[in-house]
């Protein structure tokens, strides 16, 4: 990651934005190599490989989003889309950016179970971390032992694990289950399409990493770009929540989740970001 940098800022670039946690040590050692460099690392914080405490440069931001606001967000729009039913979770790494997709997620069900008449079921043991974000096989195999066991929604965050749950369940819609699978990080609507041209992707919790990107650039261009810090991206910036289009959601429904999504921006609803007495792992 650090050669990939260095190439970067030798040919030219001095804004140089890095995707993901993996990140967090290459740009702790770049930030001090090229203090001339605008430095941006989304879902992290530059930090030696000794420690976990963020040590962002002057030249460094980092950028974290309230996925637990994404989670939920999709959780409600799944359950009054589907109104009864059993749903699960599959995550990839155990890190607090799945974690908090997966509480999020259990927050928005209950919630609809609570005020909007919903009956979905949750069971502990239909909420697994993986342990990679790259086996595709074992993401398949673990969808399809909680499609076994009659679950008919699972909300992935799990990267190429997630790929196998997918794979899955489009398998399954080809001869004629009922089953979804609702997506992460960006709308993966179209990575959910069928050969008739149907997606089994019900939504996605999204974080709008483009938004967040596109205010950094803006910041880099205007002369504001400040280092040294972390953003914390929430649904009051409209940075996470669920794809403006959604078309396995029913209009009264993304209305309903819309009308809900302004009482999370005003504050009125707080989504947890920990694991409360009431949710699984």
């Amino acid at each position: 990651y650090v050669k990939e940098i260095s190439n970067l800022y030798d040919s030219g670039y001095k804004l140089i934005i890095c995707p993901g946690f993996k990140f967090e040590t290459a740009m702790f050692k770049a930030q001090t190599k090229y203090p001339d460099a605008k430095l941006v690392i989304i879902d992290g914080n530059a930090h030696p490989a000794d420690s976990y405490d963020s040590q962002n440069g002057p030249n460094t931001i980092g950028i974290l989003f309230a996925e637990q606001e994404a989670g939920f967000t999709a959780g409600l729009a799944a359950a009054l889309q589907l109104k009864e039913g059993r749903f699960g979770f599959i995550g990839g790494m155990e890190i607090p950016a799945v974690q908090k997709f997966n509480w999020g997620w259990q927050q928005g069900i209950m919630y609809a179970n609570e005020n909007l008449g919903t009956k979905i079921e949750l069971h502990p043991e239909d909420f697994i971390y993986q342990g990679t974000f790259s086996d595709i096989a074992a993401g398949q195999q673990i969808a399809a032992s909680m499609f076994d066991r009659g679950v008919t929604c699972i909300h992935a965050a799990a990267g190429g694990v997630g790929v196998g749950v997918i794979n899955e369940t489009k398998a399954r819609r080809q001869v004629g289950k009922d089953v979804w699978v609702v997506g992460v990080d960006v709308n993966q609507y179209n990575e959910g399409l069928l050969p008739d041209g149907k997606s089994i992707i019900l939504t996605s919790a999204m974080k709008y990493m483009d938004r967040a990107s596109f205010d950094m650039i803006k910041e880099a261009l205007g002369g504001d770009f400040k280092g040294g810090r972390t953003l914390l991206m929430t649904a009051k910036e409209n940075a996470v929540g669920i794809p403006p289009e959604n078309p396995n959601l029913d209009a009264d429904v993304q209305k309903q989740v819309n009308d809900i999504y302004q009482q999370i921006k005003s504050g009125s609803i707080i989504v947890a970001d920990k694991q409360g007495d009431n949710l699984f792992r």
